[in-house]
């Protein structure tokens, strides 16, 4: 049987009945000291409610997005559920509930929470991933570059919209917020990935542009979900989302940058560059070349002034060749 029939809402109703069924044994069981009821409870929950979803989630192969997505939300009702089976079981014991409240511990299916977002989030990813594979169709010697975006952008633009409109109506905003930052950044280093490609012999200036109209479609993205985290009171979450592209944003400005080799001051480089990884920005650089040396190899070297960029970019290759 699948997970998704496995876990499907009924399963939220037979864990009530059983906490429901839940007696004291005896007279001396109710006046045992809270901290042994906390902790019988304790494991009830993490060993045996914990241990069984994990397992049905670890299993959950053939999930859909939507499936995986309605599993997370799912954990959210099973927190109330821990909650009240530990406040009705306290009551049962003649614990008092103040004493429980007071040393509430943290949500017993941590694990089993945690394997919902990451079966979400690997989902997500290689959706993503089928997307990115578009970027095949990227001309890394173009004449111009193209004005709206390239292909696999718009696409992953798309599927991004349409999912956060249906997640906004199931996932908790923590949840959603955790998601999201995921997937901004595994697209973030899938664009770093993209130069690194080996099939990518060189490109130039024109295709730098591309890529830069991506990521700004990403960022404008990221922004426009940061507001709805903002309004809900998780003020870092605009950051976070914003932080989760900075690696490749940084990328695609140091390849725009007029003086590349500013990657070589450590000051400029803390401040502007910190995510950069120098033996990628070798490797990447080496592959760059300006549309302008085209013009210059046509009327040749004599009497023609080299291009500074070209220059600055040369000095930076030269230096972290000399540092690998």
């Amino acid at each position: 049987m699948s997970l998704h029939l496995e876990f499907r809402a009924q399963t939220l109703p037979q864990l009530s009945h059983m906490l429901h069924r839940f007696h004291a044994p005896s007279q001396t069981f109710a006046v045992l000291f809270v901290r042994s009821v906390k902790k019988y409870l304790g494991r009830i929950l993490s060993e045996v409610v914990d241990a069984s979803i994990k397992k049905l989630l670890d299993s959950g192969s053939g999930l859909s997005v939507s499936q995986a997505m309605q599993v997370a939300a799912n954990m959210s009702v099973m927190e109330r559920a821990c909650e009240f089976f530990t406040r009705h079981a306290a009551q049962l014991c003649g614990v008092p509930l103040r004493a429980v409240e007071r040393g509430r511990r943290d949500f017993p299916l941590r694990r089993s929470r945690d394997a919902a977002e990451a079966l979400l989030l690997r989902l997500l990813r290689a959706k993503v991933d089928e997307f990115m594979r578009q970027s095949d169709g990227i001309n890394w010697m173009a004449d111009d570059s193209p004005p709206g975006g390239n292909e696999y952008a718009n696409e992953v633009i798309i599927y991004l919209e349409t999912l956060t409109s249906t997640a906004q109506q199931i996932l908790p905003l923590p949840v959603l917020h955790r998601v999201l930052v995921a997937v901004l950044a595994h697209i973030s280093e899938r664009i770093i990935e993209l130069f690194l490609n080996d099939s990518v012999k060189r490109f130039n200036a024109n295709a730098v542009t591309g890529i830069d109209t991506d990521l700004k479609m990403f960022e404008t993205f990221a922004e426009g979900m940061s507001s709805l985290f903002v309004d809900s009171g998780q003020e870092s979450a605009k950051n976070e989302m914003k932080a989760a592209l900075v690696e490749a944003r940084q990328l695609v400005n140091l390849l725009m940058s007029n003086s590349p080799e500013n990657f070589l001051n450590p000051v400029i480089r803390e401040k502007s560059y910190n995510k950069l990884d120098y033996r990628k920005v070798a490797i990447i650089s080496e592959k760059f070349r300006d549309t302008s040396e085209s013009y210059f190899s046509t009327f040749g070297t004599r009497g023609a002034r080299q291009n500074p960029k070209k220059k600055s970019l040369d000095t930076l290759i030269k230096r972290l060749r000399e540092a690998s």
